[in-house]
């Protein structure tokens, strides 16, 4: 038996420009939100949802694995910056992982996998 090679591929500018974007439109909600304590952890949960929509755009015109691999970076790219903006604590890791989950499910969740199909 043997595989296929996957020739699917990214659209790295896409991604790179979603991923930046969720977390530069969740920072700047932050700023807008006044910074109390009960408001704060809506700043993470807004990027994660921005994640998500930024991941279902970009994936739009994909089919096949290229559409859990266009919202898998996404969702890298987003948490990687969120990390690097808002550092390495346990909260903001646990943050990063739901937010590439969040990247990968929104893309794949109702999508058909082949063209015809």
């Amino acid at each position: 038996m043997t595989t296929l090679p996957a020739t699917s591929q990214v659209p790295a500018g896409a991604v790179l420009i979603a991923g930046l974007g969720a977390q530069l439109v969740d920072d700047l909600a932050y700023l807008v939100l006044p910074p109390l304590a009960l408001l704060a952890p809506l700043s993470g949960l807004l990027a994660i949802v921005l994640t998500a929509g930024a991941a279902r755009y970009v994936s739009r015109d994909r089919t096949g694995a290229g559409i859990a691999r266009t919202g898998l970076a996404v969702g890298l790219v987003s948490a990687a910056i969120g990390l690097l903006i808002g550092g390495l604590g346990i909260i903001a890791v646990l943050l990063a992982g739901v937010t590439v989950v969040a990247g990968v499910g929104a893309a794949v969740v109702g999508r058909r996998t082949t063209q015809d199909g």
